[in-house]
């Protein structure tokens, strides 16, 4: 079933439910009546982790009621989607997560233990971050994606990329395809062993997140070359995308967003939305998303992020395939 027309029936048969509740004296005080708890599956201290508080601590100011941190990290976010599953639809229990939850990971593990359609509540596409390509600031390495290009057309094979995370690599590939050039891929655990790769001169460039890398830039020692988004970066109105410099089609951007267990009220998936969206206009919240390297998202609703996981599976699955990553 569509993602529009399931989330228009749990509408109605939230709103239904919350009518027959209230009539029977049984729903009691207005949504929220207790605190929320927010599973993060990944470690406490880290990037997700500090976004999730962020938006988190700015929302309970208009709900009135305390959203409380819970890291369940590991698994590449499956024990903390587990977690999830596992609890009661009645808008109390929610998830903070990174796109790879709804759509890497289904094409990355054989047996998944949840799917990404069914077992959720879409409530708020919330932040977005694109890949950004990140050059050395020496003298004698590439200043610009065209030389980069030049450089690697001259001298096939002699480029070398790091990267770590999966939406890195597919967009490091979709590059390539797009310049019609072959740069090598080298591949870390982290964004920090990338970040110092790169200052070392292990590789000429990286595709990476922002954050690891505003030390380096700020010092000299790395130069922002372009971003891998459709349209430029807020935090980075000065720097190019590829898609302007004429390689088309890399449009890649790591998101996270909310979501709740499957079956959950559609009024109160619809609350939430709007309490995140508010969160995320507020000035001293995108400015601190800034320094993490993200922006809120263009749009912030249930639809958005339904819209959004259908389009990225349909996206990377294919991708995925043809690189051959797996994780099981």
């Amino acid at each position: 079933m569509p993602w529009r027309r399931r989330l228009v029936l749990a509408g109605m048969a939230g709103m239904a439910g919350m009518a027959t509740l209230a009539s029977a004296g049984a729903w009691g005080q207005a949504y929220p009546a207790k605190p929320i708890r927010l599973i993060v599956p990944f470690v406490a201290g880290g990037g997700a982790d500090a976004t999730a508080r962020l938006i988190a601590a700015k929302m309970q100011e208009r709900l009135g009621q305390q959203i409380f941190i819970d890291n369940k990290a590991g698994g590449n976010t499956i024990i903390g989607v587990q977690e999830l599953t596992r609890a009661a639809p009645d808008g109390y229990t929610l998830l903070w997560t990174i796109d790879q939850t709804f759509v890497l990971n289904p094409s990355l593990y054989n047996k998944l233990p949840y799917d990404p359609r069914r077992d959720f509540t879409p409530v708020a596409l919330a932040i977005s971050s694109p890949i950004t390509v990140i050059g050395r600031a020496q003298p004698q390495d590439p200043q610009t994606m065209q030389e980069l290009v030049q450089r690697a057309k001259a001298s096939p094979g002699t480029i070398n990329v790091g990267s770590a995370a999966i939406l890195a690599h597919i967009a490091h590939a979709g590059f390539n395809q797009a310049a019609g050039v072959d740069t090598m891929r080298i591949t870390y655990k982290g964004s920090a062993e990338v970040a110092q790769g790169l200052v070392a001169g292990d590789v000429n460039a990286a595709f990476d997140g922002l954050a690891p890398y505003v030390q380096f830039v700020k010092a000299g020692r790395a130069r922002i070359l372009a971003v891998t988004s459709v349209r430029r970066f807020a935090a980075l109105p000065d720097v190019p995308t590829l898609d302007e410099l004429g390689f088309k089609g890399v449009d890649f951007s790591v998101w996270f967003g909310i979501a709740g267990p499957a079956g959950m009220p559609g009024a109160i998936a619809q609350r939430l939305a709007e309490e995140a969206a508010w969160a995320l206009r507020q000035p001293d919240v995108v400015e601190k998303l800034g320094t993490f390297g993200f922006e809120p998202a263009p749009a912030i609703s249930p639809q958005a992020m339904g819209e959004r996981i259908d389009r990225d599976l349909a996206r990377y699955a294919p991708v995925i395939k043809s690189l051959g990553f797996k994780l099981d």
